[in-house]
């Protein structure tokens, strides 16, 4: 119940971010959404397929199900403040963007070119602002606490839907606080340390200056492996940390090791397993229940006999 209690207090906070949002007490905005046939060019009149997607405060990742869908030229309604992707969908040609609602009421243009198509306007339309947008990120362990201090892998790819890795890598830095100067656009932060890492996605408009704070929502897991006997295990334990769930081939994925008997190891907030072996005969597996900034600990008894996980190591 308590770890219900943190999720539902959590939803009103997420990723802190100085953009002039007040995401507490904020009032849900009026959005006008538009296809365009090009950059400044002639509003696309056709009845488009629209989705727009809330970014997850916690995950920094979009939800499942969409905040707003519909049918038409144009895409009207209201939307807390907040991180959301667009999507657009004509016949054979679609286009996602990333945008970011304010508490005051928007209108927002996507452009959704149907390839080979020649537009006469936009030979004549204003070209878009090449002005850069400046990003600066730090990373904190779970709420209440400062920024870690300690150098952070940052890397910045293309958003592209699905997995992070189908965009582009743009460019990477090592450091408590990642600056960036980018294009205008949609890109996923993956932030990497201590053997976790955690995405965010964040659209960039041009001439802006954006500030991140990444929740990394993580906890302790204290592990140790007993013996048949109950005898504690000393220096010959290997440990595995898996997600809950196998994936469709029904191989579980690993998220973090150690060869140390009784490690303790930062996990962000979720549902694991622990995996201990010792040698090729012992083995042995307990569920664990991570939670943000607390550290629980686990006792793994080793048995013999067939029936381990089969594991696919991190990437």
């Amino acid at each position: 119940m308590r770890s219900l209690v943190r999720r539902l207090a959590r939803l009103g906070a997420g990723a802190a971010m100085s953009l002039g949002l007040t995401l507490g007490a904020a009032q849900a905005a009026e959005v006008t959404i538009m296809a365009v046939e090009a950059a400044g060019g002639p509003q696309v009149k056709e009845a488009v397929a629209w989705s727009i997607v809330r970014i997850d405060k916690e995950t920094g990742k979009p939800e499942k199900a969409p905040t707003l869908s519909g049918t038409g030229a144009q895409l009207k309604g209201k939307l807390e403040p907040g991180q959301y992707i667009v999507t657009a969908a004509l016949g054979q040609t679609k286009a996602t963007q990333a945008i970011l609602v304010g508490e005051k009421a928007t209108t927002r243009s996507i452009v959704l070119a149907t390839p080979g198509k020649q537009v006469a306007s936009a030979a004549v339309a204003k070209p878009v602002s090449g002005l850069p947008a400046e990003v600066s990120i730090n990373m904190k362990l779970s709420k209440g606490e400062k920024p870690v201090k300690d150098p952070v892998h940052w890397e910045v790819y293309e958003y592209r839907k699905g997995a992070t890795e189908s965009g582009a890598l743009v460019m990477e830095q090592k450091a408590a606080v990642g600056k960036f100067v980018l294009p205008a656009g949609s890109y996923v932060v993956r932030a990497k340390f201590k053997g976790t890492q955690a995405d965010l996605v964040i659209p960039l408009e041009p001439g802006n200056s954006f500030k991140y704070t990444l929740n990394l929502y993580a906890g302790y897991a204290k592990l140790s492996a007993l013996k048949p006997g109950k005898k504690k295990a000393l220096g010959e334990v290997t440990w595995q940390v898996l997600k809950q769930h196998p994936n469709k081939p029904g191989v579980y994925e690993e998220v973090a090791n150690s060869n140390q008997p009784n490690p303790t190891i930062m996990l962000r907030e979720g549902r694991y397993i622990a995996v201990a072996r010792v040698g090729k005969e012992l083995w042995g597996s307990e569920n664990i229940q991570v939670i943000s900034g607390e550290t629980i600990s686990k006792k793994v008894n080793l048995k013999e006999g067939v029936g381990a996980p089969e594991v696919a190591s991190a990437n």
